[in-house]
């Protein structure tokens, strides 16, 4: 009986009439005052009295032992338990009372419905990362002149939105951290040498729906570059700022800034689909707006996110 102080395992002894007569190492909630010589009606809730009451008369009149899980609402906390009752019979068989064993699982409870929100979580942004990778296919497909084209454009996107799905994963679905994201996307282009790129700015933790779209957004910026060769350019270089600013209505906007000073000569033209996304399709995703201005020395990119993306 001492052993059972350590576990969350609760006996108790109940006569014919269903009044406990003993009872060891009880809920935290319930004393042995309030439960010896009392009823279950005296003490639990009524639905749960009610349920354990009629277990307990149907295991005495059918002489057979019954399990079942019940949630017990004690001074204001669900508690789950895992309820065994047994009948106490004598000699000739007749039921004399039952014994209850009670298991508190709520700890246990707890994690399922955890990892039941997670399961569902995890299915709604997988249907919606498909649907964005879908889209991705498409918009690239129409704008790709040859096929090699498509694989090498659609491999660069699907690889941006990989790696910010894996920051947002290794926070538990939580969001990124901007720095981390930045830098992630810019590591992709990455070739023998450090890439002119320096961030600065307030770092802050982004939801999972702007993480995605931030860094496609810094992949399509990047891979402009690329191909403008300012990423290539000793004379090049890439400032990457973002800091946090009240509105008027009391809100926040996050603000990311990308500049491009261009060593060499840069086409003043950016693929329509890039700009599409820079400009639609990643600032309707975050609430914000996006502005790209592009010039023979100067690329520039604003991209305004709503403060509800902010974790």
């Amino acid at each position: 009986m001492r052993a059972l102080s350590r576990t969350p395992v609760s006996l108790t002894y109940q006569n014919s009439d269903l009044v406990y007569e003993w009872a060891e190492n009880l809920p935290p909630q319930l004393s042995a005052d309030d439960v010896l010589g009392a009823v279950d009606d005296d003490f639990l809730p009524r639905l749960a009295a009610e349920r354990m009451r009629g277990s307990k008369q149907r295991v005495m009149e059918t002489r057979e032992p019954m399990r079942f899980e019940l949630p017990v609402n004690l001074q204001g906390e669900v508690r789950w338990f895992d309820i065994w009752i047994d009948p106490d019979l004598d000699a000739s068989g007749v039921a004399m009372g039952v014994y209850s064993t009670l298991i508190d699982v709520t700890l246990q409870k707890r994690k399922e419905v955890q990892l039941k929100n997670l399961l569902r979580e995890v299915s709604h942004r997988s249907r919606n990362l498909l649907a964005i990778v879908l889209s991705l296919a498409s918009q690239t497909a129409r704008s790709a002149r040859s096929l090699p084209g498509f694989v090498g454009a659609f491999s660069g996107r699907l690889q941006a939105i990989a790696r910010a799905q894996d920051l947002v994963t290794d926070r538990d679905w939580q969001g990124a951290l901007l720095s981390d994201l930045i830098a992630r996307q810019i590591a992709l282009f990455h070739r023998d040498s450090s890439l002119p790129v320096t961030v600065r700015g307030d770092d802050l933790v982004i939801s999972p729906t702007a993480a995605l779209y931030v860094g496609l957004a810094i992949h399509e910026l990047a891979a402009n570059a690329i191909r403008n060769g300012q990423l290539e350019s000793d004379a090049g270089t890439i400032d990457v700022d973002f800091n946090l600013q009240s509105r008027a209505d009391g809100e926040r906007t996050l603000i990311i800034r990308w500049s491009e000073r261009v060593g060499g000569e840069a086409a003043e033209e950016i693929e329509s689909l890039t700009r599409k996304f820079l400009e639609s399709v990643v600032p309707l995703a975050v609430e914000g707006s996006g502005t790209l201005n592009v010039s023979s020395s100067h690329v520039e990119y604003l991209l305004n996110i709503d403060g509800t993306h902010i974790t």
